[in-house]
């Protein structure tokens, strides 16, 4: 683990990032911001203090006060470092890269622990971790409060030799534009375009947020791993993200031309997305709440 004076000489370049190509986000900055949200409603009282805590002197890259507090202000902060030569050589921790077809062995598509499961226990082991710097924690902190958020996204744990739906073209509800990345294709409308159409159909993130969590549901959800996540999420991508596309989906087999994705499609992932978030919202409450919550 590098610390963070090595992140903090990367300089304030990171605070005006140009516009990134065209790459896998895992969901949106409203996606990982609503899992944030829903996570700091289950925090315990212990954990709620370390976070404040580990968040009161939280930086920027060229070492500046963010001013960010809560887990929601964080959520992101994986994402905007991502086009940094540091954030590159750490492109990998957002997904586990599982493929669609066949089956390959843990250690070939998370090679060294570069993969969002092993980062998610890697960073767990930094921020319960007493002797590791304020510094450390804090950016370890961010690293799961992103990386949770990223697993739950189903194509953030699939690939059909396409990057995770990044080379499936597709138009939503009509439209092709995906400013500022160009053209739509499979993983931005998971990553963002679900979750947009959804909040503006709630009017908000408020009822989001505010749904009630059953004690069946906590005791369900709060089970298992990073590993058991991606494996729920990679079930997801197979029976549905990509089953539920409007053209034949075989193996192997390149999903070409424009698929036209509309509201039959839109029905089916809805409630998909919405269980993902508060899957991963809830999930992050209980692994911080084990880990800070002593």
């Amino acid at each position: 683990m590098r610390s963070t004076r090595r992140v903090a000489l990367l300089g304030a370049a990171l605070l005006v990032l140009a516009v990134p190509a065209p790459t896998a986000l895992g969901w949106g900055p409203e996606g990982h911001r609503l899992v944030g949200e829903i996570a700091a409603r289950h925090l315990s009282s212990p954990a709620q203090a370390r976070v404040a805590e580990l968040l009161r002197d939280d930086r920027l890259a060229d070492g500046s006060r963010s001013g960010r507090r809560t887990l929601a202000d964080v959520a992101n902060w994986a994402d905007e470092i991502k086009d940094t030569d540091w954030g590159k050589r750490r492109g990998s921790w957002h997904y586990d890269d599982v493929p669609l077809c066949g089956s390959v062995g843990y250690a070939k598509y998370c090679r060294n622990g570069r993969c969002a499961s092993a980062q998610i226990a890697r960073q767990m082991e930094i921020l319960g971790n007493e002797r590791a710097s304020p510094g450390q924690r804090n950016q370890a902190l961010k690293w799961i409060v992103h990386l949770v958020g990223d697993i739950h996204q189903p194509l953030h744990a699939a690939n059909h030799a396409d990057r995770g739906g990044n080379r499936v073209q597709v138009s939503f509800f009509g439209e092709r534009d995906n400013p500022p990345y160009g053209s739509l294709n499979l993983h931005a409308v998971w990553d963002a375009h679900l979750v947009r159409r959804m909040l503006a159909d709630r009017q908000g993130e408020r009822a989001w947020i505010a749904a009630p969590v059953t004690e069946r549901q906590r005791a369900a959800w709060d089970a298992g791993s990073g590993s058991d996540w991606a494996a729920e999420s990679h079930a997801l991508a197979r029976d549905l993200a990509y089953a539920a596309l409007p053209v034949p989906v075989t193996c192997p087999g390149k999903i070409a031309g424009v698929v036209a994705l509309d509201a039959a499609y839109y029905a089916r992932a809805a409630p998909v997305v919405d269980a993902q978030l508060r899957k991963a919202g809830v999930r992050l409450a209980h692994v911080l709440n084990d880990t800070l919550g002593r």
